[in-house]
């Protein structure tokens, strides 16, 4: 399981390097993405053995390619053209790589009936939390509703949210029996505190992490609330860690998870 880090910040780290453009105009079309590590995003994460340290490949697929009309919410609640890794300023304490977030925005974007729609990604996710981590009241479930609030401050509409976490869940046979339930109360609150009773959420269902990994996939695939549906994970390659998945399985689930929102909720 991924352990959490006390790195300071990602504008720290050589790798990542911000220069925000000017505002962008603010978006119509809003998904919030959060979970854990494998929605942070892994994908081309290396170890450097030479410097010993972990570091991102920067390779983008071209299904992942930035475009203008997809902005993403940064840590300081501003909006930038959005750009792999999506979590580098959230997601502190380890290194971030390609999620499934941009293939998704530009599956999306491409469906578009209107040339002036603008995506909005606002990530969350942290690597190695648990769901319990995420309850209401929590600094992580704080955080994700007071971004998801900032989001639509210039009004446009949260469409969805995207969830992939649960590999945290499987060691414990009391985590793993009761994650059904914690996930069915984090919906509820999230929606009660969006104001958003409908809001569609597509959760993941998790392919990696031992343990009793098939009671959480169990609880995933059967959670049954309205406007809820599951993408399964299971299939797509992992890298060496057995873990996460690899940059092509980030696009594939991507598309995916594209594919469930407009078959589902457009």
């Amino acid at each position: 399981m991924e352990g959490r880090s006390t790195t300071t910040s990602a504008a720290e780290s050589p790798e990542i390097q911000y220069h925000p453009p000017n505002p962008p105009n603010p978006p119509n079309q809003i998904f919030i993405l959060s979970g854990q590590s494998n929605m942070a995003g892994r994908g081309g994460v290396v170890k450097d053995h030479h410097h010993n340290r972990w570091v991102w490949d920067k390779i983008v697929p071209s299904e992942c390619a930035p475009d203008s009309s997809i902005l993403r919410l940064r840590a300081d609640l501003r909006w930038e053209e959005a750009r792999e890794p999506l979590h580098a300023d959230i997601d502190t304490g380890k290194v971030c790589g390609v999620g499934p977030g941009m293939a998704f925005a530009n599956a999306v974007r491409k469906r578009s009936d209107s040339d002036s729609d603008v995506i909005g990604l606002v990530p969350c996710a942290v690597g190695g939390t648990a769901i319990k981590e995420w309850e209401r009241g929590s600094r992580l479930y704080e955080a994700m509703v007071k971004r998801a609030e900032e989001s639509r401050r210039h009004g446009g509409e949260i469409k969805a949210m995207l969830w992939y976490q649960g590999e945290s869940d499987v060691s414990d046979i009391h985590d793993a029996e009761s994650y059904g339930s914690n996930m069915s109360r984090l919906i509820k609150n999230l929606r009660h505190d969006l104001n958003l009773p409908s809001l569609p959420i597509i959760q993941v269902a998790i392919a990696s992490g031992g343990g009793y990994i098939d009671k959480v996939r169990e609880a995933q695939l059967g959670l049954k609330l309205s406007n809820v549906v599951c993408v399964d994970a299971k299939g797509l390659q992992l890298k060496p860690d057995n873990l996460h998945l690899t940059t092509e399985a980030q696009v594939q689930l991507g598309l995916s998870l594209a594919q469930a929102y407009l078959s589902n909720f457009c």
